[in-house]
């Protein structure tokens, strides 16, 4: 696979897509995380972020600087999107 930026964020915006279509049009954030509302976009920024550290161990630096850039463009997305309450 071919060490690049965009490659990175292509496939780092496999997981935010995932999770928006899980949430737009499935019962499986109801079902599995009834008071977490942005539980599966959670998940996908984690995923990203695991693979983007498989990256770096494998020396693919600018692949996993392409999927920190998806994961910080889909949770800035995520915050602008949602209204997000911080309680405590």
């Amino acid at each position: 696979m071919k060490n690049s930026i965009l490659v990175g964020f292509l496939l780092g915006i496999l997981a935010p897509i995932a999770a928006f279509l899980l949430m737009r049009y499935t019962d499986v954030q109801m079902q599995v995380f009834p008071d977490k509302p942005t539980a599966l976009y959670v998940i996908a920024a984690a995923i990203n972020l695991v693979s983007c550290w498989i990256c770096y161990k494998q020396e693919r630096d600018k692949i996993g600087n392409g999927l920190v850039l998806a994961t910080f463009v889909g949770m800035m997305i995520l915050v602008l999107t949602k209204n997000i309450q911080i309680d405590m």
